[in-house]
């Protein structure tokens, strides 16, 4: 295998970067709506059970959350897939 040199210069560098961070956002932009989250209280309305009881499932880590405490859309699916409800 031969070595190549390629020359690059700053501006096409530049286009590529952009280009690949435009990408990545507008990925990101679309995960994110593509994922509902809901707080604790909004899980015990959507299910009939107290805040308690839902706090209990994600501390015995039943049900998962997010770091900010939310549960996905699909989390909360994967419980109901999962349980007598």
């Amino acid at each position: 295998m031969k070595n190549q040199l390629i020359v690059i210069t700053p501006e096409t560098i530049k286009e590529i970067i952009l280009t690949a961070l435009k990408e990545h956002e507008e990925q990101k932009a679309e995960i994110k709506s593509e994922t509902k989250l809901y707080s604790i209280n909004k899980v015990s309305k959507i299910l009939g059970v107290s805040h308690t009881t839902v706090k209990n499932l994600v501390e015995n880590e039943t049900i998962n959350t997010t770091p900010d405490n939310k549960i996905s859309e699909k989390e909360l699916n994967r419980y109901l897939s999962n349980s007598e409800f």
